[in-house]
């Protein structure tokens, strides 16, 4: 029994001295917290990890698609093989051409709003002059408010 306990202790013991916590370093800390270097740092080992990452996943794909040429190649239907550079030459004339494809698409967008806007404002001061005609003795000509509202009924009938 005696044994037991001392065993028990002893593991607490050799666990304490296992789990004893590292004194917290307040410069480090305050470099990875704050500086900005340190970022850079940071980021730069994470593009390095993936520009590797997808470096070996090329090399990968290059492998199995020789491996697959390799097994069923024939002389006939063999295709030429687009060099890494004109293939990103390809994406890159493609990613231009989608750019300015959407860059035609907003500025028509935009003329077409200007326009939109352009005659809903001259609408608007149309009936503003009509509505704001005053007879000499300063009441409202009633004859262009009475066509207003006849185009207005005339609108609704029609649709």
């Amino acid at each position: 029994m005696k044994r037991q306990v001392k065993d028990i202790y002893n593991k607490k013991q050799s666990e304490n001295v296992n789990n004893e916590k590292k004194p917290f370093n307040k410069k480090r800390y305050r470099l990875q917290k704050y500086s900005n270097k340190y970022r850079i740092n940071q980021w730069e080992e994470r593009r390095k990890k993936a520009v590797l990452r997808n470096f070996y996943k090329e090399i990968d794909k290059d492998q199995l698609q020789n491996l697959k040429k390799s097994t069923f190649k024939t002389d006939k239907y063999e295709k030429q093989k687009v060099s890494a550079f004109q293939k990103a030459k390809q994406q890159f004339l493609h990613k231009k051409d989608e750019e300015r494809k959407q860059k035609e698409e907003a500025l028509r967008v935009q003329t077409e709003k200007e326009e939109a806007l352009k005659k809903y404002k001259e609408k608007r001061m149309q009936t503003y002059k009509k509505l704001s005609k005053k007879t000499k003795k300063g009441q409202p000509v009633m004859k262009d408010r009475l066509e207003m509202l006849l185009e207005k009924i005339q609108q609704q009938v029609s649709q």
